[in-house]
């Protein structure tokens, strides 16, 4: 926690510690996509997307939201998939 008036770390817990920024890239990846639904003024119930084999590979690593080869799901589907089991797959 900073001191917005003096720029002063006031409390820091394990700041040191150098962490994956997967999560990270997932919120981006979310912010991203809603960027584009709302500058395309697209539903994201109604655009849906096939699930490619690649991304369904063990070597893709991380979490899973145990998506499948050929599935159809729409955004809002992904998004939950990609944000609640935080599943990289999804994304």
């Amino acid at each position: 926690m900073y001191n917005i008036n003096t720029c002063e770390l006031m409390f820091a817990k394990q700041e040191k510690i150098t962490r994956q920024v997967a999560s990270l890239t997932k919120v981006m990846t979310a912010h991203v996509v809603f960027d584009l639904l709302a500058k395309f003024g697209l539903d994201w119930t109604k655009v849906m997307v096939n699930v490619l084999t690649s991304s369904t590979t063990p070597m893709l690593g991380g979490t899973s939201a145990q998506l499948l080869p050929g599935e159809k799901l729409c955004v809002k589907e992904l998004m939950f998939a990609m944000m609640l089991p935080s599943g990289n797959d999804a994304a």
